[in-house]
């Protein structure tokens, strides 16, 4: 089974990953390693700087307990911190070295190839499209630089075309250009799609959802660094790269570094490709997917880049402890592979999804509500080994 332990301030749940269903913990020793961890090792929260150190020593434990052949960390510290809150260029800085500096501590230490990525840049929000005359709901997806309008009125299809800083299409136009066919994805598609400018911010309808001070630059490409040579030039292709160095039994430490600038990126570090068809994959959902799985967001049963706020039941819509809500997790990076994986890290949610590894923990927060940490497991792995 697979299974999702909470550790919420020391008490301990554990839950079916698929429904949320709270089950016994009795009878499975495996459990033993998530239950020191999580007890050991509190969340700091999300818009703390010791999140940082956290995640590096939080990883070194699961390390010295587990030795996983390939470990995957995400610092999103930094992202969280400088989207989320006004910090100044000094401190952001500071924290995008720090995030490096304790990449390598973790790999020194641990005796791990690093693989480091970011998520590139970030700007600040200086233009918003405007969105007040539309009639309909309209929603921002995964990123600021996409949304949609549900319930669009007659009137609506002609307010977005004098919008500035916008290109549109109906859902007929998206679902025709990027060969969406799944019925999850369908069930959420807008009746609008708004795409902003690279200079332009989308954001919610009365300002709904957690406040955004910067946004993602839509450049098209991030940096990657690693001694490792011959590195991919594409995220698509990083996950057969990755497979490769496994193959040959090497120890690979994948770790995402969001939102660290690309001159504050180590020296040595190369472009890496993020766009495919239009789309940036700039950060969350899209971008771990690519990267990890090599999937782009219209894969059948991905997850999708808008939320239907008018459905009242989801399609299939399971794992409540997770980002994603599909049956499909498109042969995740870390499961039911031959050799020890493991994953740790602070984006909530969608890393453990990404991943799937024999244990993944990570933070559990959901627009800066904190409920602990969370320990995704794959018992029925660890119970045959």
């Amino acid at each position: 089974m697979l299974e999702i332990m909470l550790d919420v301030n020391g008490w301990q749940g554990l839950f079916d990953f698929t429904n949320g269903e709270e089950l016994p913990m009795e009878g499975k020793p495996y459990l033993d390693l998530a239950k020191k961890i999580t007890a050991e090792h509190p969340y700091p929260g999300d818009l703390n700087p010791d999140t940082v150190k956290w995640t590096t020593d939080t990883a070194l434990d699961v390390c010295r307990e587990y030795d996983p052949q390939l470990m995957l960390l995400s610092y999103a510290t930094a992202d969280i911190m400088r989207i989320n809150s006004k910090i100044d260029e000094t401190e952001a800085k500071r924290i995008s070295a720090e995030v490096i500096s304790e990449a390598m501590r973790f790999a020194k230490t641990a005796g791990y190839e690093p693989i480091i990525i970011s998520t590139g840049s970030l700007r600040p929000i200086d233009k918003l499209v405007v969105t007040e005359d539309i009639e309909g709901y309209f929603h921002v997806s995964a990123d600021a630089y996409l949304g949609g309008v549900f319930g669009a009125t007659e009137k609506d299809f002609e307010t977005v075309k004098n919008l500035e800083g916008v290109r549109t299409e109906t859902r007929q136009e998206f679902i025709d250009k990027y060969n969406i066919t799944g019925d999850y994805a369908l069930e959420r598609m807008p009746d609008i799609v708004l795409y902003a400018d690279d200079d332009y911010a989308l954001t919610n309808t009365g300002g709904r959802g957690t406040t955004l001070e910067m946004i993602h630059r839509k450049t098209a490409s991030t940096k990657i660094f690693s001694e490792i040579p011959d590195l991919p030039d594409d995220i698509f292709e990083f996950r057969t790269f990755v497979d490769g160095l496994l193959a040959q039994g090497r120890r690979i430490a994948v770790i995402i570094a969001e939102s660290v600038d690309d001159e504050d990126m180590p020296e040595g570090s190369k472009d890496i490709k993020r766009i495919r068809d239009g789309i940036c994959y700039a950060e969350g959902v899209p971008f771990y997917y690519a990267l990890l799985n090599g999937k782009p967001f219209n894969a059948p049963d991905m997850p999708f880049i808008f939320h239907n706020p008018f459905l009242k039941k989801f399609f299939r819509d399971r794992y409540p402890y997770s980002y994603v809500k599909t049956d499909s997790y498109q042969d995740p990076i870390g499961f039911n592979r031959d050799f020890k994986t493991a994953s740790m890290g602070t984006r909530s949610g969608i890393f453990h999804s990404a991943c799937m590894c024999d244990y993944s923990f990570e933070c559990h927060c959901r627009g800066l509500a904190e409920s602990g940490v969370l320990a995704f497991i794959n018992g029925d792995k660890l119970a045959k080994d």
